[in-house]
């Protein structure tokens, strides 16, 4: 295995799960003071990363001055997001200093010799590692007691991951570090999942996922040692960082999935808490605007003429959603009257996977089909309270 395609490839892994990470920052919409921080250091290495994949993917020069140009914005990333997480700024000395690290290591990277190797470029080590180390000591010298737990946490965690990161920076440059592999990318996925985990996990969860991957991450790099048989220690210690930074990113998108659920449920929230509450049918108008119930049905007494209309209305009385599968496996508890076969036969006539009661007088019936993977998650507990308030805008009207 060589090493600069090895490299290309680890690149390329930490700039898909840096961007998945970026994109659901994006698409939530929805974020604190924190989120452009956020985004703008972890797009900031996402395109480090990819373009310097595609440097040496390509060989073009374009590619060449964007990596160098990226990298050296890294270090102001990382000073804003301290200042956010701080609640405080810098020392001005500090932050003229980052800043003008930032530019020098710019026109530097933009500057100098095209076509010098990335790890030959010592000067330009120096100036990223010694402006993350300055950082990092102003993270660890915090005022603790001016932070709460959470915040005094999330601080922890982002200098955690800058200790791990500052030394592996200094694997890319070959002329700084003997090493078989850069391993900053590693790195950098680590501390995207430091900061999923952040107010979710508690850190002996984040130890037990990091033994995890590293335990999964040896088992197979040991399987495919024997299988290739592949001698050579550096050649193994690339293979390592390849299915550590595989398994890193499979991670990071399985752990983003929910964000794009988590703006759903948000814009469903925010659209019932604005909706119309005077009239049933203003209710439903404002909430059919929402891509999740665009296709609500809504059946009035005149549709269920053939149905037992009464009793199927004290049944979905009892609880705010009925679905196919817990219909169809009986689990609808106390089904004295038989109505389970009707309600199954409307969400068969309907093609929808959903049905509740949205008025009992006059007697309104709902229907909705939800994806497949929308199922049994928090967004099928909001339509039902998108149900339940539908019925409660009835309450007590004559």
């Amino acid at each position: 295995m060589i090493r600069v395609d090895t490299q290309a490839l680890l690149d390329g892994f930490a700039a898909a799960g840096l961007a998945a990470y970026v994109a659901a920052l994006l698409v939530r919409r929805v974020g604190g003071p924190l989120t452009p921080r956020l985004v703008f250091l972890f797009g900031v290495m996402s395109v480090f990363y990819g373009v310097r994949s595609l440097a040496v993917r390509t060989g073009l020069p374009i590619f060449e001055g964007a990596t160098y140009a990226a990298i050296s914005l890294a270090p102001l990333a990382a000073l804003l997001l301290a200042e956010g997480l701080l609640r405080r700024h810098a020392p001005r000395a500090m932050k003229i200093a980052i800043f003008a690290a930032s530019a020098l290591g710019l026109a530097f990277a933009l500057f100098t010799t095209g076509h010098v190797a990335f790890g030959s470029r010592i000067a330009l080590a120096v100036i990223i590692l010694s402006s993350l180390v300055a950082v990092l000591i102003l993270l660890w010298t915090r005022d603790r007691k001016s932070l709460s737990r959470a915040e005094n946490g999330a601080v922890r965690r982002l200098a955690v991951g800058l200790a791990i990161v500052i030394p592996l920076i200094g694997t890319d440059f070959s002329e700084l570090v003997a090493s078989p592999i850069g391993f900053s990318p590693i790195a950098a996925l680590v501390i995207v999942l430091l900061a999923l985990s952040n107010g979710v996990s508690d850190a002996r969860d984040v130890w037990i996922d990091a033994a995890v991957v590293v335990a999964t991450t040896l088992a197979l790099t040991c399987g495919l040692i024997e299988q290739l048989g592949i001698g050579a220690l550096d050649d193994r210690v690339r293979l390592f960082a390849l299915i550590g930074a595989a398994l890193i990113t499979m991670t990071l998108v399985v752990r983003i999935q929910p964000f794009g659920a988590a703006g759903r449920r948000t814009r469903l929230r925010q659209r019932m808490a604005l909706a119309d509450t005077g009239s049933l049918d203003g209710f439903l108008a404002d909430l059919t605007k929402e891509p999740m119930l665009k296709d609500l049905s809504v059946l009035s007494e005149h549709d269920l003429i053939d149905y037992p209309s009464d009793a199927m209305a004290r049944m979905l009385d009892r609880r705010p959603l009925w679905n196919t599968a817990d219909l169809q496996a009986g689990t609808a508890v106390d089904d004295d009257e038989g109505q389970h076969e009707p309600l199954l036969d409307l969400l068969a006539r309907s093609d929808a996977t959903h049905i509740g009661l949205l008025s009992r007088s006059p007697l309104r019936i709902g229907l909705v089909r939800l994806p497949d993977l929308l199922r049994n998650t928090d967004a099928e507990i909001d339509l039902g309270l998108a149900f339940r308030m539908a019925r409660l805008t009835m309450a007590g009207r004559p």
